[in-house]
This record gives C-alpha cells, structure tokens and sequence, in this order.
C-alpha cells in the first residue's frame, strides 16, 4: 500500500488558527464510529485508516508523523495511513472536533486546550495520549554572543533592542518562550518599545537569518543537543541564556513544564550548564478512536519499536515504560489497556 501525503496550504492554515474555527469544527458530522470505553465493543481491527498530523515538512514532527503511519501498515496490512502537514495548536482543535485521527502536540499545550486557556476558546477535554514520543524537550533562548546579554536581567534592564525570533505563533514552543521572559518581567511590547523586533519562524530559517545578521536570537522548545545549534555554532559565536529559579517556578506553574539542566558539554559554546525548563511531546488522539484502534497503534509501535526509534534521533531513547509517562494527558484507554497487558503499568 503507497503512502498518501497531502500538504495543508498556508490558507488552511491561517484560517484554522484563527479559534472561531475551534468552536465551528464542534458542530460538524462525523463519520459513525466505534466509541472508547465501550468494553463491550472492544475489539482490535485487522486494519486502521487514519490520518496523522504533524509539522512542518523537514521538521521531527513530520518524520515521526510519517513513521507511525508505516509502523501501523508493517503490523496492520490493508491499512491507509495519511500525514498532514500541521500546526500545533491546529492539530489539537482537529482532532478534538474528529477531523482527524491522530496528532502530535505538546502535553502542556493538550493541558491548556482541556482547560480552554487561549489560544483556545473552549475546553477540549475530549483528548487523550496514545504513547510519549519524546520528553527533555528544553527550553533554548539562543542568542548571539556579540550582543552582550549573558541573562534575561540583562536584556530587561539594558533595554536592549533585540531582533527576535519564535517558533509558530500559539505553538507551545512559542508560548514557552513568551511565558519566560513574561517571568522574567519582559513582553513582546517591551522589546518592540526599545527599538526590537518580534516574529514567529521556523528553527531553520530563523538561523539563517542570524548567520545574515538579521536576526540575534530565536526561542525554540527543542530536545539536546540540537543539530540546528550545533551547525550553526560553526560560524556564528552564540550563548543560550538561563533561567533563574524564581522565573522556571513561574513558567512551570503556568505551563505544566519541568525543570531541566542543558549540560555545558552539549554545546561547544556553553562555559556553564544552562537552567530552563523542559516538556513532553506526544502522539494523542480524541475519545472517539476506539479502544481497539487505539490498542492496535500503540501495539503496533511496540512490534516496531527499533526500526520507529531510527526514524528520527528524538526518538532514541524511546522504551515500553517511557511510553506510558504522558502526564498530565490521560491516556486513551486502549493505550492503557495494552500498556497494563505488557506489564509496565
């Protein structure tokens, strides 16, 4: 069976992050279908259509997107798989409303949507995880070092003007990296009322504009250590700035985030180890994929688990247990069903 893939437009996109669409996609039909929890109705299907949505193209995301869709044709023969192109708050409101299957989100951004903070509109509490994909995704505020700020109380208090970059606006990289220098007393409008800038753009192209002395720093909630960091700190002198105490217990309570360290000997650049925070991000789905659908994928990832761990290096460090740990998303229960049947719950 050939591999479907569809691209999402950037107008798709645009209009799907405008949240009047959250509250439009609720009232939509969708197609009958096995609902979780039944225990009667539990039953494992011999094939699984569904669609996935992800990231960008060239991103982890899309890797692993794609790479759960091959893990569930190899174990289920007869099964359509799709991946679409995505945006993580987008993903979250698609599947809530059942237009689609499977996503990959954040577990602080799931959280956020079940408590109907913004960028959402409305509580979707219908979401629950399949398995963790990758955790240690930490906090980086890459910045060049020719600006002279070594800390956020430096930036805060110098005023300093500086040219930054985030990743896609209402991503959870993106308020990650908003709630931290919120913690740290400083807001988009600060930085713009001293002469900077605020944008939001992928990893890839934001780096290209430090390297062409357009851009001096750029957030990003990424795992360690990054490639993206690692090439560009070939030609370009860069630090990544910490997170005091007080601001990590502020982002923590806001987001659901954790403590990390960035140690110093994953960069050449760092001359210490770097405090931040970090998060977990999942494969997850809403309650009305079955238990046996639901079942059937996380079973299918575990019968596959070397090859879909070479898929992507975010995924190396991938076991049965770590799958499980996808707090505070509750898991689906045919994810848990299998989960407690493999005995590591």
């Amino acid at each position: 069976m050939k591999r479907k893939f569809t691209r999402l437009t950037s107008v798709i996109l645009s209009i799907i992050m405008v949240m009047s669409l959250v509250t439009a996609c609720s009232g939509g039909e969708k197609a009958p279908r096995e609902k979780s929890g039944e225990a009667a109705e539990f039953k494992v299907p011999d094939k699984i259509d569904v669609t996935i949505v992800g990231g960008s193209i060239g991103g982890a995301w899309a890797a692993i997107g794609e790479g759960v869709g091959e893990v569930i044709r190899r174990s289920y023969s007869g099964s359509n798989t799709a991946y679409e192109v995505g945006q993580e708050a987008a993903n979250i409101a698609l599947v809530s409303a059942g237009k689609i299957q499977l996503g990959i989100a954040h577990t602080g951004l799931i959280k956020m949507a079940s408590e109907g903070k913004a960028p959402f509109n409305k509580n979707m509490d219908n979401l629950r995880a399949l398995t963790v994909l990758y955790g240690e995704a930490a906090q980086h505020f890459l910045i060049k070092a020719d600006t002279g700020i070594k800390n956020f109380d430096d930036l805060r208090d110098k005023k300093y003007p500086l040219k930054l970059n985030l990743n896609t606006a209402d991503s959870f990289m993106e308020i990650v990296g908003k709630e931290a220098l919120k913690a740290s007393g400083i807001t988009y409008e600060d930085i713009k009322a001293w002469g900077g800038s605020v944008d939001f753009m992928s990893m890839g192209n934001s780096i290209d504009l430090m390297r062409d002395g357009k851009l001096q720093a750029y957030s990003n909630v990424i795992q360690v250590p990054s490639s993206h960091i690692v090439d560009a700190s070939t030609n370009l002198k860069l630090d990544l700035l910490p997170l005091s105490d007080e601001a990590i217990e502020k982002v923590n309570a806001e987001l659901g985030t954790y403590k990390t360290i960035i140690p110093k000997d994953k960069y050449s650049f760092l001359e210490n180890d770097v405090p931040t925070v970090a998060a977990t991000v999942v494969l997850f789905a809403s309650t009305d994929l079955s238990d046996g659908e639901a079942y059937a994928i996380v079973k299918s990832l575990d019968e596959n688990l070397s090859y879909f761990k070479g898929i992507h290096a975010s995924l190396a460090d991938l076991d049965l247990k770590k799958m499980t740990e996808v707090s505070p998303v509750p898991l689906h229960p045919g994810a848990e069903k299998y989960y407690k049947e493999k005995g590591v719950l």
